[in-house]
């Protein structure tokens, strides 16, 4: 038990570095009031991500998920609002918004209205919550493309990188220790999309070249 406590406190803290990411653009966004081009869609998903873990977590009983999710989903909402407030166009991602809580009241609906039995609604969970984090984890795998034929690596996060290289790893880990592969598999391909960005990294260590 003593070494569950201390890997979901590492969890905790690695993740909600990954999390604080994309403070420095919300707070860019907020002092220029403009979006200087940065994508209002990641926010959202992380966000919805966030709110699908902590109703696991609440299903769960596990703290660590309930912390790390709440704070995350607060810290994605701060950064949508953000948005909200400097973009010069809105409808497109009031758009998306709408998309991603239609979605998430659909699964709330089916949740509670299709499933009576406690293990399948966290299994139902579980799998949604991992789908997702797949998603957020492989979809930025086209920025390694763009890496490769710029051979520049100025559009990765290297602090992003490495916290997100080791929030996956010890969410794999912790996902081992309580047996949930709910937890364990989604977070496979953080660790793999990471160490091909630390590849990158070595590989275009400097600007690009002429």
């Amino acid at each position: 038990m003593e070494e569950i406590e201390v890997v979901s406190t590492v969890c905790l803290v690695f993740t909600l570095c990954m999390f604080s990411a994309g403070i420095p653009d919300c707070w860019r966004m907020w002092r220029t009031r403009s979006t200087q081009n940065v994508p209002f869609l990641p926010f959202l998903v992380t966000c919805i991500n966030n709110l699908i873990w902590l109703y696991y977590g609440l299903w769960r009983q596990d703290s660590t998920l309930i912390i790390v999710n709440a704070v995350g989903a607060l810290l994605q909402s701060i950064c949508m609002f953000t948005y909200m407030v400097t973009s010069k166009q809105k409808s497109r991602p009031m758009s998306q918004i709408v998309v991603g809580v239609a979605l998430l009241t659909t699964l709330y609906l089916y949740l509670t209205i299709a499933i009576t039995s406690h293990t399948v609604l966290v299994d139902r969970l579980g799998l949604a919550g991992a789908g997702i984090t797949i998603l957020m984890y492989t979809s930025p795998m086209m920025e390694l493309v763009t890496v490769i034929r710029t051979k520049s690596t100025r559009s990765i996060s290297r602090p992003l990188t490495v916290a997100t290289f080791f929030a996956s790893s010890l969410w794999f880990y912790y996902g081992y220790l309580l047996q949930d592969p709910y937890v364990q598999v989604p977070n496979l391909p953080g660790i793999i999309s990471s160490i091909a960005r630390f590849f990158l990294f070595w590989r275009y260590p400097g600007e690009k070249l002429a």
